[in-house]
């Protein structure tokens, strides 16, 4: 499910949040989501959905569900679905998604590359009907 901005100012929706005066430096991963506020550097790994908050910072190399970036973040983003940055949002550095949007205003200086989607994810297959006409 898609996040909005209402997700980004609500900490009930989260499993781990990194607060604005907070800097961290490691590696984390888990599988929950992850809203960063505050600064970390190094390695994010997650199988949840990954918040950058507007006053975020990351400088790490990225795996996670969905990404939404409304701060700034440094290094290669791997979204397994969708990566969506938002008006003040900055990425520097490749990404992978199989969706990527960019809000007006929202900067990516570097490249994408769609992924496939993953086969176990059902397809819709068209189907045409014909309506007989009735006769009288």
């Amino acid at each position: 499910m898609a996040k909005d901005r209402k997700d980004f100012a609500d900490p009930e929706h989260l499993d781990t949040l990194i607060g604005k005066e907070v800097v961290v430096e490691g590696k984390l991963d888990g599988e929950g989501d992850v809203q960063i506020n505050g600064q970390f550097i190094g390695e994010i790994a997650i199988v949840g959905d990954l918040i950058v908050g507007e006053h975020g910072k990351v400088k790490a190399e990225i795996a996670a569900k969905n990404v939404y970036v409304g701060g700034e973040v440094e290094g290669e983003i791997e979204a397994k679905e969708k990566l969506q940055i938002l008006e003040t949002g900055r990425v520097t550095g490749n990404v992978t998604s199989e969706a990527l949007s960019i809000e007006p205003g929202g900067i990516l200086k570097g490249s994408s590359q769609m992924q496939e989607i993953s086969e176990d994810t059902p397809t819709a297959n068209p189907t045409f009907e014909v309506e007989e006409e009735k006769l009288e």
